[in-house]
């Protein structure tokens, strides 16, 4: 086998050894450093090694045009361009691996459009390499690509399942950082991987505990669109657990409400053409309304269906009054309605900044608001709110400071007890869940972030 082909075979071979690990990444999460570093940080640091797969394929690829590059017939020439392709690919993606690896779809659509070309050259070197009348398969070549194509059928190929396993701790004192606050104790949110089965997870699962499944819907969102989602809604939960943590610890006013936003209108409603997404509600008939809940109160109150109703609106800077008729809900007739999807605008008093660190493994989510929160009135009070013991826990932050539910809490708490925490906050209705697959563990059912801190003013490790 000559030195490019063997070059092309080290880079699949990580490839592939990169895809094992990825779907096995939670295995070594209980690895400390002795700085405090998480496995989920180590893991930024392992990615690099990615960049082996690119350099073997550019060195490969290189080494193909110098031993060939005095050849001049035609099919040689095509493969000197074939391999110009695979290095220039190549090249591209060790750049992203290194500068920009927050680029991963890019990266893998690259590193993706290489491997048929590597395939290609491999077979067709090999093949001008016999005798001109023979019409066997390259065995050499044929069989890397036979077991290449076997190992990505098993880690790749969907199953139209959904599953759920363990993830990894992240200390949100190390992830998030209050201006003006001290570095903080441990204080651990959890993750849980939910992504696509493949089947190779069927073996997982017989080998490794808390390994679930579900049908996919037919409407399941692109993979594209499922991950913008998940970084908004973690974008989202950050700023709410920063306001709520400064709220709590005397620098900041929290949440406000401040009126209702139209998050859509419903076609042949009386509020089409009327009303658009986006316009901020702030009055019905001069009657304040600055929440959902006080919208809803006078709808139900002081409105009968088929009413007009002035109301009074914020849209692009400008403040509009508009006559909006109603019509009866098509589930309570006595209910008046305007056609209109909603949600409460709220303003955020944040006045100190918040550093976030970025994690290759914390793609985002929700379910680590309350102890961001926990995390940021850690660091804004003096000597601190964890007693100095290992904090780990989980659930949503809502604006008034209630912790919300979460989904994956068995394969979570599972997680935490792998690691060496004192104690495990949960959503109080998911105690049972979470005791189900860690029943060992120090399990506290909370409803708010308050339960949070009257739990730690008790203890005094």
């Amino acid at each position: 086998m000559r030195k490019p082909a063997r070059y092309y075979i080290i880079g699949l071979a990580v490839a592939v050894a990169c895809l094992v690990a990825a779907e096995l990444i939670w295995l070594p999460a209980p690895v400390r450093m002795g700085n405090g570093m998480q496995w989920v940080e180590m893991i930024d640091r392992l990615f690099y090694g990615l960049v082996l797969v690119p350099i073997s394929w550019a060195v490969g690829a290189l080494l193909g045009i110098w031993e060939h590059r005095r050849e001049r017939r035609v099919m040689h020439g095509m493969l000197q361009l074939v391999r110009v392709i695979i290095a220039m690919l190549s090249m591209i993606g060790a750049y992203f691996v290194l500068f920009a690896p927050d680029r991963l779809i890019l990266l893998f659509i690259i590193i993706g459009s290489a491997a048929p070309l590597i395939f290609m050259d491999m077979l067709f070197s090999e093949a001008l390499e016999r005798p001109a009348k023979s019409l066997r398969m390259p065995k050499q070549s044929g069989a890397v690509m036979l077991v290449t194509a076997m190992l990505l059928m098993v880690l790749l190929y969907p199953t139209g399942y959904r599953v759920t396993y363990p993830g990894m701790t992240i200390n949100m004192n190390r992830y998030a950082h209050a201006e003006g606050g001290e570095s903080g104790g441990t204080v651990n949110g959890v993750l849980v991987f939910e992504r696509p089965a493949v089947s190779a997870d069927w073996l997982y699962a017989r080998l490794l505990p808390l390994y679930e499944f579900e049908k996919l819907p037919d409407d399941e969102p692109p993979l594209t669109e499922s991950y913008a989602q998940v970084v908004a809604m973690k974008t989202d939960a950050n700023d709410v657990a920063a306001a709520v943590a400064m709220q709590k610890a005397g620098v900041g006013d929290g949440i406000s409400a401040e009126g209702v936003r139209v998050v859509a209108v419903v076609k042949d409603s009386p509020a089409e053409q009327r009303l658009q997404a986006g316009d901020i509600i702030d009055k019905l008939d001069e009657q304040s309304v600055r929440s959902i809940g006080d919208m809803m109160s006078y709808m139900i109150e002081s409105v009968q269906p088929g009413q007009t109703i002035l109301v009074t609106l914020r849209r692009e800077g400008a403040v509009l009054q508009i006559e909006v008729p109603t019509t009866a809900a098509a589930d309570a007739a006595e209910r008046p309605v305007f056609g209109i999807s909603v949600q409460t605008e709220l303003h955020l008093d944040i006045p100190r900044s918040v550093d976030y660190k970025r994690f290759m493994a914390h793609i985002g989510g929700p379910s680590h608001g309350a102890m961001m929160t926990l995390a940021i009135i850690d660091q804004l009070t003096p000597g601190g709110v964890t007693r100095g013991l290992q904090v780990a826990g989980t659930g949503t932050i809502e604006p008034d400071g209630s912790v919300g539910l979460i989904g994956g809490i068995r394969q979570k708490a599972y997680a935490v007890s792998r690691t060496n925490a004192d104690v495990f906050f949960v959503p109080a209705v998911q105690e049972e869940d979470a005791r189900s697959a860690a029943p060992d563990l120090n399990i506290v059912p909370v409803k708010t972030i308050d339960d949070v801190l009257d739990w730690l003013a008790r203890q005094d490790k």
